[in-house]
């Protein structure tokens, strides 16, 4: 049974301030290169027999097959998107776009939070493996490429159908304007905003909401991590008022080596579905750390945790059922 899968490699991912503010890593060109050509090993391991990927600005996707050597090359084709190139955000969602309207069985993207968000907000129920090499990365996973690529192509074949889990995601909603999606964390950022793009002074947050805060995570989930924790699968949100003059401060890591004092007014829980009312203007609203509106003197909007986010393929999961399935079981 031939079977397909994407891959869409954004290469600005991890450029923004905070490489300036904190202690990044910073995942370059030749990293994400190597990253992806281990994947493709692993792909071509387990059977899968057709990529199509999206060819970049940098030709990452292009780079990592030229670079197999022939005893390692995968017995599979690999097919570019025909796509304009913008170099811009754009381009990650025409590909996304494509990739669900061509029926690939699974995509894999190389991103951080944002990359991540802007594809979920494209895919449908398209099952999703993130690979963290972006700023943010609390949504993709931290893990070693070869074994991304095996999750991926025994899932894509239907293997493992008990590493398919849905995830929360945030809705940001106003009049006149399509709703905009976010996977972790939302900010309401107060008037007197005018930042970069990039959000990484705390003094700046008025509100944060999140659909997890897993101790352990980097970036803004990791306030509510510090007092409420809250887990990926738990059907509910969680919302923070912030105030740099509140008595009780949260001490949480903001960015990579990057350590703050958040005040916090109180926290509490959110039920999925809950309005939470927004504004009114101006303020600014960002999605897993990157601003993404700016409310105009007097507008007001909505946010929501909502339980219909993206299928994601939990690595472990994958690898543990496909075993159990004798799917690495080999007789000569």
């Amino acid at each position: 049974m031939s079977v397909t899968v994407g891959i869409i490699a954004n290469p600005a991912a991890g450029k923004d301030i905070r490489r300036l503010v904190s202690e990044a890593t910073v995942v370059t060109a030749p990293e994400k290169v190597a990253l992806l050509r281990r994947a493709l090993v692993g792909l071509g391991a387990v059977g899968v027999d057709r990529v199509l990927y999206l060819r970049d600005a940098l030709q990452l996707v292009d780079q990592a097959l030229s670079g197999l050597s022939p005893v390692r090359r995968p017995a599979l084709a690999a097919e570019p998107l025909v796509l304009p190139l913008y170099r811009s955000p754009e381009d990650t969602r025409q590909a996304a776009r494509a990739m669900r309207d061509a029926g690939v069985a699974a995509l894999l993207v190389l991103g951080g939070d944002g990359t991540s968000r802007l594809v979920a907000a494209e895919i449908g129920d398209l099952p999703l493996l993130p690979i963290s090499t972006g700023t943010n990365n609390a949504f993709p996973h931290w893990t070693e490429a070869t074994a991304a690529g095996i999750a991926l192509g025994v899932t894509a074949q239907g293997l493992a159908p008990e590493a398919l889990v849905r995830r929360k995601r945030i809705s940001f909603e106003r009049d006149g304007a399509p709703p905009e999606w976010g996977l972790i964390d939302a900010l309401v950022l107060r008037p007197t905003y005018h930042g970069t793009r990039a959000v990484w002074e705390p003094d700046d947050v008025e509100q944060i909401v999140v659909t997890q805060a897993t101790p352990g995570t980097i970036g803004w989930s990791s306030v509510l991590a510090a007092l409420q924790p809250l887990s990926a699968e738990e059907p509910e949100g969680a919302w923070a008022e912030c105030d740099p003059e509140a008595a009780s401060r949260a001490l949480a890591p903001i960015a990579p080596g990057l350590v703050a004092e958040v005040g916090v007014v109180r926290t509490q829980r959110l039920p999925l579905g809950k309005v939470l009312p927004v504004g009114p203007g101006p303020r600014t609203i960002a999605l897993d750390g990157e601003p993404v509106a700016r409310l105009a003197k007097g507008e007001r909007a909505v946010l929501r945790i909502l339980g219909d986010g993206p299928v994601v393929i939990e690595i472990g999961r994958a690898l543990a059922a496909a075993a159990a399935r004798g799917a690495f079981s080999l007789r000569r």
